[in-house]
């Protein structure tokens, strides 16, 4: 179930940074049944390690990313249930294939289904939110299984109820459930994907689909990334307003009760850094909203140059970045702190 040796195992292969780190196990639980031994050994629960940065070597770490599967519940919706190690992309394009919509917009975003469920994941006018009916899961803190309807997860922008620390690495969600559609509805709302879809093709699913896909391809490094590093910034009316007095061209986008979205990539490359480096870790010089591991750079190179980009926006925008990857300390700070 798990690989455990005297020098650890190496995590390298296991996340998308690809930094050569090790951990001191590496639990794969293949069943739920397994699930239980498992989380009472392990430190940190990952799906695909497609939204981590570890930090140095770390201690024992659990990933779902062999619970594989899927249960039809309700044909008429439909509402299915499928296991948290699936792909997400691939799930995207099996439900497509099934007639099965609503997650169009989503394509190409990598990591695993449970992991998704976490990050309440989003792109291009679409979120994961509106379809999630429940996940399902191992409850570390009181050793039993819990299903945990969607109002109950509390999504919000690239949140979801699993990130409190309370919830993170003491629930290891196993299974998750959506609601999607038989009928196909494309959003077409971002400028993006709206400019790149053939009129004459836009009912069609699939073309929606490698429409996003290739614009994903074009913006991220095939390998040594983690998708967009930072969140979108959340500005209030007055903040935004101070923000347009000092650069009247900058982008924003309606958040809902007087709130708006500034397009972080905007205020990274506007501040000068796209294609900044320090070490073999590089603002992506296409898309500066991804920070990429060019081949041998370091957990230390990643994370000074995460924090000499939030210190830049700040300095330069009066605006602070949130990390979106999450940040796993190594064992040497756990035992310092300890």
């Amino acid at each position: 179930m798990y690989d455990a040796g005297s020098g650890g195992v190496p995590l390298n292969e296991a996340h998308t940074f690809g930094l050569s780190v090790r951990t001191q196990a590496l639990l794969l639980p293949k069943d739920e049944s397994e699930v239980p031994d498992a989380a009472s050994q392990a430190t940190y629960i990952i799906g695909e390690g497609s939204n981590i940065l570890p930090l140095g070597d770390l201690p024992p770490v659990l990933s779902t990313r062999y619970l594989r599967g899927y249960q039809v519940l309700r044909a008429d919706g439909p509402e299915v249930e499928v296991a948290a190690g699936e792909n997400w992309d691939a799930w995207v394009r099996f439900c497509i294939a099934q007639g099965w919509h609503g997650l169009e917009n989503l394509a190409a975003i990598p990591g695993s289904v449970g992991a998704a469920a976490v990050q309440n994941i989003g792109a291009y006018g679409v979120e994961l939110a509106p379809f999630l009916l429940y996940v399902y899961g191992w409850n570390k803190r009181i050793e039993a299984w819990q299903r945990i309807p969607a109002e109950a997860c509390k999504l919000g922008y690239r949140h979801s109820v699993f990130q409190a620390p309370e919830w993170r690495d003491q629930f290891v969600i196993t299974r998750v459930a959506f609601r999607l559609s038989r009928r196909f509805a494309p959003v077409l709302s971002y400028p993006d994907v709206a400019r790149r879809v053939h009129p004459q093709r836009q009912h069609d699913p699939w073309h929606l689909y490698e429409t996003v896909r290739a614009i994903r391809t074009e913006k991220l490094p095939a390998r040594g990334s983690a998708g967009s590093f930072f969140k979108n910034p959340v500005l209030s009316a007055s903040q935004l307003e101070a923000l347009l007095q000092r650069v009247p061209e900058v982008p924003y986008y309606p958040a809902g009760e007087g709130y708006f979205k500034v397009p972080a990539a905007w205020l990274i490359d506007k501040a000068g850094l796209k294609g900044y480096q320090i070490g073999d870790a590089q603002v992506h010089p296409r898309q500066p909203l991804v920070l990429v591991n060019r081949g041998a750079a370091t957990p230390e190179d990643l994370w000074a140059l995460a924090r000499y980009v939030q210190e830049t926006v700040q300095e330069r925008w009066g605006i602070p970045l949130e990390p979106e990857v999450r940040v796993l300390p190594a064992l040497s700070s756990q035992a310092s702190h300890s």
